[in-house]
């Protein structure tokens, strides 16, 4: 009945490739090959290259030369098909509202998995794998954060108006390329793609040349230009938890990690880590025992480094300094507290720097000057802020002491050493710009312009996890419905933006009512400051590095939120941190900062002087809470 149609037709060509999927899954794949490759003939013909079907045949055509053994061409296909569905993630990640990012971002959870299960089977296929890696991984909170918005503001009006023509170019790219020819001919549709895609690039090269930040964004990320990053004595240490997949049995198995090395000389080492349920038990542990300071977290810790560090030791030798981006539950862990065969603390064996993901590398080099003088925002008077109305009595239990917030009543306490701590800073800063008390307002907080060194010290919150959908792709083969709509995503549900669901405590937030703001900075909110030339932002309140974790995306809260928003490097804490104990600890890394040492060795400096020292401040609970993430090297 669909040949009847023109056996160039669209219908015709999805008859073929759900008869090839058959053919495939019955085991006679020289069949199976010739109805996959017309197939794929007729949607180039109909649809241009970059069509997603065309995708879907490409992808098709690798997993049945996998199940045949012929890497070679597994590898030529999949990355054709990879690559169109990289270009597509570029076009709908800037034309996409939140949720639909989300439902889209689903749908290439399958070759994500394949790909990095391909690494593990074969190394001509470990670029294919990192590659995905690199450009996947945290790709959908980045495009959340509106990252196009901050640009603008760092543009003139011309080039912010070309910047808006370019979003809308590729706004209609994404709608027509989604769309099926319908009524104009396949050569008028795809005169009309050509034209956009010219129109696109011709913007894009325009924009790039006027913007070394647009440029960082918009450039295709490939190893190359990552690993021409990475200094000498030096290793990216990438991690990624996914399900594997085995094309030739069609089943998937249960979530596992894995990690990727990349040197400074492009070489690539993936290690298959193990069963990800054991390797979070263990993770859980660890992280109790890092908390409590009645107990020894050592055991813990050889435990958990016997599956995410041993495995990989062998291939540091020459290394001293880890790039480290974690995936999934390894972020809430200080790798610096890891034990090694020797006994040693990680920290003590490498510098350790934490990365959102590989790809930040590329933005090292695109910076701005700072605008003002640091900024000190601490010690908040909670209950009241200038032009706020007083808390009401008996408005619930405040917590004091630590820099934590009890969840269940949003409801904080004084934190004093934060005074002392502003105080203790001062003489290292001393043109600082200090706000406390009433002052220490969310108004004033974001009215800041990327002051060189932004230091808050207050009490720090994440929200409880909600869990994402799940969509089932059917994992190639992809076996469609001709007649459906060609742009049609799976149905997600409406989720909260998880960067409203972690923030900052700021004076009036127990009353809510802060001058014309709440008291209350989200994550969403900082991800949205005039950060740009700020070198270094520090949290220092509990919890700031913690937020909703997703595979692949990272930790939705501060941590990623004043990246966004501009900040060269953060310094976070991963859980409740002693109030006092900090003020010392943050009084000794400006000393070490300001003294020329990077931003990442100054605070192994002062970690490493606790951990030699012979008071409690030794226990790992002081000393491995705070971590630096993103630019590691001495401040300009």
């Amino acid at each position: 009945l669909r040949d009847q149609l023109g056996e160039r037709h669209l219908n015709v060509a999805t008859s073929l490739n759900n008869l090839a999927a058959t053919y495939q899954a019955q085991g006679r794949y020289e069949e199976a090959a010739p109805l996959y490759q017309q197939s794929l003939a007729i949607r180039r013909e109909q649809l241009g290259e970059r069509h997603p079907l065309v995708g879907e045949s490409l992808n098709n055509l690798a997993f049945l030369h996998q199940v045949q053994g012929d890497w070679g061409q597994t590898i030529r296909f999949f990355q054709a098909g990879l690559e169109i569905e990289e270009w597509h993630l570029a076009l709908n990640l800037t034309a996409l509202t939140e949720s639909q990012r989300q439902d889209y971002d689903a749908t290439l959870t399958s070759t994500t998995d394949s790909a990095l299960s391909l690494s593990l089977q074969s190394t001509e296929a470990q670029t294919l794998g990192l590659t995905t890696l690199l450009r996947r991984k945290g790709r959908l909170l980045d495009a959340g954060t509106d990252s196009l918005q901050q640009l603008r503001q760092n543009l003139t009006s011309a080039d912010q108006a070309m910047l808006d023509d370019w979003t809308a170019v590729r706004q209609q790219l994404a709608t027509l390329t989604f769309s099926s020819p319908n009524n104009s001919s396949p050569q008028q549709y795809q005169v009309q793609l050509a034209q956009l895609e010219a129109e696109a690039t011709e913007l894009e090269k325009t924009l790039a040349q006027r913007s070394a930040a647009f440029q960082a964004e918009a450039q295709p990320v490939d190893i190359a230009t990552v690993q021409a990053q990475i200094p000498t004595d030096t290793v990216l240490v990438e991690y990624a938890r996914y399900r594997p997949f085995d094309n030739r049995e069609r089943r998937s198995g249960a979530d596992r990690y894995l990690v990727y090395l990349l040197f400074p000389n492009g070489h690539i080492e993936t290690v298959d880590l193990g069963n990800a349920a054991e390797i979070d038990a263990a993770i859980q542990a660890f992280s109790l025992r890092l908390r409590n300071l009645n107990q020894s977290p050592n055991v813990a810790a050889r435990n958990l480094s016997e599956q995410i560090l041993d495995p990989i030791q062998p291939y540091l030798t020459g290394s001293e300094h880890l790039l480290i981006s974690p995936d999934s539950q390894l972020n809430r862990i200080p790798f610096d507290a890891l034990r090694t065969a020797e006994n040693r603390y990680l920290i003590q064996d490498y510098q350790i720097s934490y990365l959102n993901s590989g790809r930040d590398l590329l933005k090292l080099d695109v910076t701005e000057p700072s605008r003002q003088p640091a900024v000190v925002i601490a010690n908040p008077d909670y209950e009241t802020a200038s032009g706020s109305l007083a808390l009401e009595e008996g408005a619930g239990v405040r917590a004091a002491g630590q820099r934590s917030v009890e969840l269940s009543r949003l409801q904080v306490g004084p934190l004093p050493g934060t005074a002392a701590e502003a105080e203790a800073i001062q003489q290292y800063l001393p043109n600082a710009a200090v706000l406390t008390a009433e002052q220490a307002t969310e108004n004033a907080l974001k009215q800041v312009q990327a002051p060189r060194i932004l230091h808050i010290a207050t009490h720090g919150f994440f929200l409880a996890n909600v869990e994402r959908p799940q969509v089932d792709e059917g994992r190639g083969l992809g076996v469609v419905n001709a007649d459906s709509d060609f742009g049609s995503r799976p149905p997600g549900i409406n989720i909260e933006n998880p960067l409203l669901r972690s923030g900052l405590a700021l004076a009036g937030f127990n009353a809510r009512s802060s001058g014309s703001e709440d008291g209350v900075l989200t994550a969403l909110e900082a991800s949205n400051l005039d950060l740009f030339g700020t070198q270094l932002v520090v949290l220092s309140a509990c919890d700031t590095g913690l937020g909703d974790i997703a595979n692949g995306e990272g930790v939705y809260g501060l941590r990623r939120a004043f990246a966004a928003a501009g900040a060269e490097t953060q310094l976070i804490s991963l859980w409740q941190v002693d109030d006092f104990g900090t003020s010392e600890l943050m009084a000794s890394y400006y000393e070490q900062l300001l003294s020329g040492k990077g931003r990442a060795q100054a605070l192994r400096e002062v970690q490493l002087e606790l951990i030699s020292s012979d008071s409690r401040h030794a226990h790992p609970y002081y000393w491995a809470a705070f971590i630096t993430t993103g630019d590691w090297r001495p401040l300009e």
